[in-house]
């Protein structure tokens, strides 16, 4: 069972204390977020839906490269999650706007 930092952004707060970093262990990302989860069940109900999946405006980044959950992904020791709320919008067409 590997054991992984989890990073989180300051939205995610108030379900997890004054904290931004947690270590988790598992063998995979689904069974780190598990754990993560036990540790601080409140945010369960931020981070999955109803059927147990990643939540739409939420993305999960194992070692830099996003990942949707589909398929089990192993972890190895050292390796980083990071939690971030989804961020959406602009000019519709892939590019920034920027507007006064």
């Amino acid at each position: 069972m590997a054991t992984t930092t989890v990073r989180l952004p300051r939205v995610l707060e108030p379900a997890v204390g004054a904290v931004r970093e947690v270590t988790v262990s598992g063998a995979t990302v689904q069974e780190a977020l598990a754990d993560l989860c036990a540790q601080h069940p409140t945010l369960t109900v931020r981070l999955f839906d109803e059927a147990g999946e990643l939540r739409r405006h939420v993305l999960c980044i194992h070692n830099a490269q996003a990942t949707r959950l589909t398929q089990p992904e192993p972890l190895a020791d050292g390796d980083e999650l990071a939690i971030l709320p989804a961020v959406s919008g602009g000019s519709g067409d892939g590019r920034f706007e920027h507007r006064r």
